[in-house]
């Protein structure tokens, strides 16, 4: 094992020892990390009695499953929290893996993730807890650390004592663009020929479509357990995906790397994007056209208008 290796894990080790610090110390140490972006989950932690006593990176191989290829990403803005992972199951019905979006809540050294809506397993696994609890949202609390480069989020321990740890990786800030924020889609407008036909909209209680975008990436989850509520349908699902955003000269590049529920996309970064005009009625409003399957599809197209969630 290289020397940089070890010191990575002993800093990491360190950083986990922390746990039971006072979040203001912390904060005051870090310059006030900020939660909000893009994280990356490379490994996880294994604490034993409050200690931990193994750090295992998923770029090392060293878990299987998943293994080396892993990967789930988490976001964070206004309050809003997404999250996907790129593992399918394929005893699933739902080959995409799953995701999940809510809102969370920071006090003292815990965080709490109120999940409302989730896509593959997740999304059969939330309902009914939602149903059994007769709740709009599950509550999931975690320890946690945070400094401007890392995210440990903590688990409770079992009977024996042994806890683990989700070790995340921020991703790169850009500067702030029109399109950050999280969004929710609130009306469909069908065009054929670049003449509107249909416009619907999308109420929550049927469906509810949710992005983020910040610093260069894109998130998104489609939960459907409103609209087709048998489990057995492959719908039921939902859908989401991940990938790198750009925005310039009213469009909107997509490159999608990996979905969630029935879309089952998991490639490298930047070899699939979608297109789409994209027109800003306010700050909190845009129309996305896809230009994509416009070609493909004899003139026939979507635009979905977005409006910001605060």
């Amino acid at each position: 094992m290289s020397i940089l290796k070890n010191l990575m894990i002993l800093f990491i080790i360190f950083f986990a020892s922390c746990v039971e610090t006072p979040k203001k110390e912390i904060q005051e140490s870090n310059s006030s990390p900020n939660i909000e972006g893009f994280w990356k989950r490379t490994g996880m932690i294994q604490i034993v009695n409050g200690q931990p006593v193994d750090t295992l990176f998923y770029a090392d191989g060293d878990l299987d499953p998943p293994g080396k290829n892993f990967i789930q990403m988490k976001a964070f803005l206004d309050g809003n929290i997404f999250w996907i992972m790129n593992n399918p199951n394929p005893d699933s019905p739902w080959k995409g893996s799953m995701g999940g979006y809510g809102k969370y809540k920071i006090e003292n050294d815990s965080i709490t993730e109120f999940m409302s809506h989730a896509t593959g397993d997740m999304a059969l696994y939330l309902k009914q807890m939602k149903d059994e609890s007769n709740t709009s949202s599950i509550p999931f609390k975690f320890g946690y650390t945070l400094t401007n480069e890392n995210y440990i989020q903590i688990q409770e321990p079992n009977e024996e004592g042994i806890a683990m740890a989700e070790y995340y990786e921020k991703m790169p800030s850009f500067p702030k663009s029109k399109i950050d924020g999280v969004w929710k889609r609130t009306y469909e407008i069908t065009y054929v020929n670049g003449v509107a036909i249909d416009t619907t909209s999308v109420p929550s209680d049927v469906i509810t479509d949710v992005k983020i975008m910040k610093d260069g990436y894109f998130l998104y989850q489609v939960d459907r357990t409103k609209l087709d509520t048998d489990p057995s349908k492959p719908d039921f699902g939902g859908g989401g995906g991940f990938g790198e955003v750009e925005y310039s000269n009213n469009e909107l590049r997509e490159y999608l790397q990996y979905g969630s529920g029935n879309y089952l996309i998991d490639t490298t970064p930047r070899s699939l994007v979608w297109y789409k005009d994209m027109k800003f009625y306010d700050d909190d409003t845009f129309i996305q056209i896809d230009k994509t399957t416009q070609s493909q599809s004899g003139g026939r197209t979507r635009g979905l208008i977005y409006r910001r969630i605060k």
